[in-house]
């Protein structure tokens, strides 16, 4: 019964630690700690029963999985609970030890986390017998050494550690699998090179717009004779010069942006819920950033390059005319002589040609 507890608690932990459902980090850490803390109190409550003062049981593997995940707050919230219920079993010497012992084996966890980070069986493993080595600590000051400490030590580490080896094996599983989603989900959103979105993202991101009164406003930029970056420089340094114009997209814009590669050097960003003049102006820093950037490549020194950018802004509008607008916009820039920024209204009841 405790390990079917235990081990249904690591898989919601595991996903609520996963979970992109979250928007405070706290809260996130709250509800992990929490449950990790009362997954602790029952087991704590169904524990055995060595004499009237001592109980063994595997409270520690719900802190052994927050430590895996190096999640410091929830890990801190499940000890003190952990902690303060062992005090309800009663207040003497035993329960005292036991409720120090409690955040030293969280705190000894929290430093296992940091030496074995990137090997996940081996702290897995190693917080196992860090635990069972502070509760057979723990007994011995409660019991004394004798016949009575021997046997008690051996039930422990024999239970604990096959508990342990399949919660380890558990959580590793979830870990692993949890990754792979991620990865696979990486590389159908995103492209391979820049590590921004792509057009399939971009297309669904886009694809609602029409239906809403939000304001937004489109921007399609081009890199300004890329081609010649290519046949000079090579396509390794013109993959250098994409990869680092995609930074300075991320950097100029905001979380819930989208920024993505259409392809080749053709680069789109979607804006919402900002003025037009806001809207103008990240165009603008933006050609102004790239025009004074310096690229770095291989073999050759620093060059320089320049962007054109056209700007759509639009409201309850399809995002086929807003796209439209801004590639005329585009257009515009590149035959008006390149290293500038065109922007257009495409409801002129909502806003005016800029």
């Amino acid at each position: 019964m405790n390990a079917c507890v235990a081990f249904t608690g690591f898989y919601l932990i595991s996903k609520i630690y996963h979970s992109f459902l979250f928007s405070s980090s706290y809260a996130r850490s709250i509800l992990m700690g929490g449950l990790a803390g009362m997954i602790g109190l029952f087991l704590m409550i169904n524990a055995v029963e060595v004499n009237e003062d001592v109980r063994i049981d595997l409270r520690h593997l719900p802190a052994i999985l927050l430590a895996f995940y190096g999640a410091r707050l929830p890990l801190f919230i499940a000890t003190g609970i952990i902690a303060s219920s062992r005090l309800l079993f009663g207040l003497s010497d035993q329960a005292i030890i036991a409720f120090i012992g409690t955040f030293v084996v969280g705190l000894g966890m929290l430093w296992i986390h940091r030496r074995f980070a990137d090997r996940m069986f081996l702290q897995v493993m190693a917080l196992n017998v860090w635990a069972l080595s502070m509760l057979s600590f723990g007994l011995w000051l409660n019991l004394g050494w004798g016949g009575t400490y021997v046997s008690l030590i051996m039930t422990l580490w024999m239970v604990g550690l096959v508990a342990g080896l399949l919660a380890s094996a558990l959580t590793i599983d979830l870990e692993r699998t949890t990754r792979r989603a991620k990865e696979y989900q990486r590389s159908a959103e995103r492209d391979h090179l820049t590590g921004l979105f792509n057009r399939r993202v971009w297309e669904q991101s886009t694809e609602p717009l029409g239906a809403t009164s939000r304001s937004y406003h489109v921007m399609i930029l081009d890199i300004d004779h890329f081609k010649r970056v290519n046949d000079v420089y090579g396509h390794a340094n013109g993959d250098l010069v994409l990869k680092r114009f995609a930074e300075l997209l991320v950097s100029e814009t905001r979380t819930q942006d989208v920024v993505a590669r259409l392809g080749g050097e053709e680069f789109a960003i979607l804006i919402h819920d900002l003025p037009v003049t806001k809207a103008n102006k990240i165009a603008e820093r933006i050609r102004a950033n790239v025009e004074t950037e310096s690229f770095f490549l291989n073999g050759f020194d620093p060059i320089h390059i320049t962007v054109s950018i056209g700007v759509a802004h639009a409201k309850a509008c399809p995002v086929v005319v807003a796209t439209e607008a801004a590639d005329n916009a585009l257009y515009e820039a590149k035959h008006g002589g390149r290293n500038r920024v065109v922007s257009t209204g495409v409801t002129n009841e909502q806003f005016g040609t800029a």
